[in-house]
């Protein structure tokens, strides 16, 4: 028997956390510390993508009381043999976290990430790719299959930004 089960074991999401290309210790402690402090999501604070009632799947859902639980796997987790038979086992989020200044070509770390989710991850429903401090000559640098993706990055630098003054 595995060690570390609890009741809620079964309807955790699990979440692997990889660093994508060289990236200092201390500032890999300070990127997954930020990420752990939402490992509990009140339901409540999200909402439902169905407007009908009677249409949705999630009808009976406590929006007001439940949670999402997240488990945050870092440096990644192997595939269990077992995943097929149980959902639980299964990590259904990648988070690559790529440090711009130790990464020379910030396409190119994108590229490795998403080989990376691809071959150690097949099933991971949600990815998500977060580059710090980047230089203007690496958003620059980008072609028009990355544009997109750079523009979030972008818009998640300014709201980081903005959420460490609050």
């Amino acid at each position: 028997m595995k060690t570390g089960l609890r009741v809620e074991s079964g309807s955790t999401i699990r979440v692997a956390i990889v660093a994508i290309g060289e990236m200092p210790a201390t500032q890999l402690r300070d990127y997954v510390a930020t990420l752990v402090q939402y490992t509990r999501i009140p339901l409540a604070i999200l909402s439902p993508y169905y407007t009908e009632h009677q249409k949705s799947p999630f009808a009976q859902q406590p929006w007001e009381t439940g949670s999402l639980l997240m488990k945050f796997l870092v440096g990644g987790a192997e595939r269990s043999r077992w995943e097929d038979f149980q959902a639980q086992r299964k990590i259904l989020g990648v988070f690559g976290l790529c440090h711009c200044p130790m990464s020379p070509d910030i396409g190119d770390a994108y590229e490795q990430f998403l080989s990376m989710c691809s071959r150690a991850y097949p099933s991971a429903q949600v990815t998500g790719f977060f580059a710090s401090h980047p230089t203007d000559t690496q958003l620059a640098q980008a072609d028009d299959k990355k544009k997109d993706f750079l523009e979030l990055l972008k818009a998640m630098c300014v709201l980081l930004f903005w959420k460490g003054l609050g």
